[in-house]
């Protein structure tokens, strides 16, 4: 009697959180119909996010098909696919910024002047640029290559989406740690931006997301170089000790 009543307890307790209605008689709904109640909405859950994430990358595919070109570009040259693609970004990036601290331009002035590029971009790409583009330029080495980018952007949405609704939902949960994180989040980056130059540092963190990709898919080429240099430079303070 003792372990029927802590299963009902228990039993009563799990249907709260599966939203599963709660038979005090039926003793047939034990803990393995449980179990297998939440794999069997575990699995619904994956599903619907699966068809959302399809979803999300077919509506990218079509919204940036004029911008597909420059996208498979700049993708090639983030992921480092010629030893020269490294010193292209780091060019780009710190003559922006050199600029930027030249001409010490406001917050507002560098958002109104990026807001003009892009919208000047958009309208050459859209436009002339589709016209003077061979369609035989496009091939399916190409189209798999955006189509990876498109489910790799859906993935990172979906998932940083999921993130911030699971954080946001300890405000109603767990509210001490909620405002707790969040002060000492922002507390934590409002010294940081009042220590340092705030330029310096988007510089720095601008650059570490650009050139990431290219560290990520070249890890081991970086490894073998760096285990090869230091191998070189041992083998010759050997020969300098042994001369």
């Amino acid at each position: 009697m003792k372990s029927e009543r802590v299963q009902r307890i228990i039993l009563r307790f799990a249907s709260l959180k599966l939203n599963t209605p709660y038979e005090p008689y039926n003793y047939e709904f034990d803990l393995a119909s449980l179990a297998e109640h939440r794999r069997i909405s575990g699995n619904k859950f994956l599903d619907e996010l699966d068809c959302y994430e399809e979803r999300i990358s077919k509506e990218l595919r079509v919204r940036m098909n004029e911008w597909k070109e420059i996208i498979v570009l700049l993708n090639a040259i983030m992921s480092w696919q010629k030893n020269w693609f490294p010193a292209i970004t780091v060019t780009c990036v710190t003559s922006l910024y050199l600029y930027m601290w030249l001409v010490n331009c406001s917050i507002l002035n560098m958002i109104w002047t990026a807001g003009l590029c892009v919208a000047l971009l958009d309208c050459i790409v859209c436009g002339p640029f589709q016209r003077i583009l061979p369609p035989s330029s496009w091939d399916k080495d190409k189209e798999r290559t955006f189509t990876e980018i498109s489910e790799w952007v859906a993935d990172c949405w979906v998932t940083t989406k999921l993130y911030v609704g699971r954080f946001f939902n300890l405000r109603q949960t767990h509210t001490k740690l909620f405002h707790s994180v969040l002060s000492v989040s922002f507390f934590s980056l409002l010294y940081i931006g009042t220590t340092f130059n705030n330029l310096f540092i988007s510089y720095i963190t601008i650059m570490g997301i650009l050139l990431f990709p290219g560290f990520k898919t070249k890890s081991e080429y970086i490894e073998d170089s760096l285990q090869r240099y230091a191998h070189q430079m041992l083998s010759g303070d050997d020969d300098e000790a042994s001369s």
